[in-house]
């Protein structure tokens, strides 16, 4: 297998490596990551100072999750759900 066939099925199973990234991220993934990191961030620290656990655990899984993830749609994806999870819980639980 060259090494050209082997970026193109890289490239069809998550958009890993290639041209125009940077460990496996595109410039937008990385600019994903770094947002949805920061709003973790806050999340954490209200959670730790409101007591609110749901907040916490979910602003540690906002700043954990973009190292495991690359592709910048599912980043976005991802931490839109886990930016609406407290607030749907505390609404409907």
């Amino acid at each position: 297998m060259d090494e050209n066939s082997a970026m193109a099925i890289a490239g069809r199973l998550g958009g890993q490596g290639g041209a125009g990234t940077l460990f496996g991220m595109t410039p937008w993934g990385m600019l994903a990551s770094l947002l949805f990191s920061l709003i973790g961030y806050i999340y954490f620290k209200r959670g730790r100072e409101q007591s609110d656990t749901n907040k916490l655990v979910c602003g540690i899984a906002m700043m954990l999750y973009p190292y495991f993830v690359t592709n910048a749609l599912y980043i976005t994806l991802i931490g839109a759900a886990l930016m609406a999870a407290p607030y749907i819980s505390e609404r409907y639980f």
